[in-house]
């Protein structure tokens, strides 16, 4: 089978997903896990990737991030490398419509889903509070995208994906 190089430089968005099996973990502890979204704000900002949304629980990794897909490919692999010890990786593309609202939604439910809080936006490890304006978000992470999905270009785009996450 021929394996493809996309070396392209017109950004497109990549949804980036690391799981455990089994009782495993990939991030063991309350540590591990800060650790990895410090290290996901660097490659951000090294790699100049436009982070959409993240999420980090003991079991699982989700990120959407936009930028050209060498570099995305490149932050990828530094994040969770080629292949976790107990679990697996995988990216898959995504388009600048309702699949990324879906996905998005889906990133921030990781740790309600998990049984780790009540809602997104209690947990501490995900941008749930900045992209539904409770906090100023980094420089390396841009929501926009999924508040302009959600209509217009206003101050109450947090507004309206608060609802669509189910966080009010």
């Amino acid at each position: 089978m021929a394996v493809r190089a996309d070396f392209s430089v017109s950004p497109v968005i990549r949804h980036l997903i690391a799981r455990s099996q089994g009782r495993h973990r990939l991030f063991p502890d309350g540590r591990a896990r800060t650790a990895a979204a410090r290290h996901l704000a660097e490659l951000c900002l090294r790699h100049r990737l436009r982070c959409i949304v993240w999420c980090i629980t003991d079991r699982c990794l989700h990120v959407v991030a936009q930028g050209g897909a060498a570099m995305l490919a490149l932050a990828a692999d530094e994040l969770v490398g080629v292949q976790p010890q107990h679990g697996y990786a995988l990216s898959t593309y995504v388009k600048l419509d309702l699949y990324l609202l879906e996905v998005a939604r889906h990133a921030l439910q990781a740790p309600v889903r998990g049984g780790l809080c009540r809602r997104a936006i209690d947990w501490p490890l995900s941008s749930a509070q900045d992209s539904c304006g409770l906090r100023s978000p980094p420089a390396w992470l841009d929501p926009t995208p999924l508040h302009d999905l959600l209509g217009q270009r206003d101050e109450r785009g947090h507004e309206r994906f608060r609802r669509f996450i189910g966080c009010c």
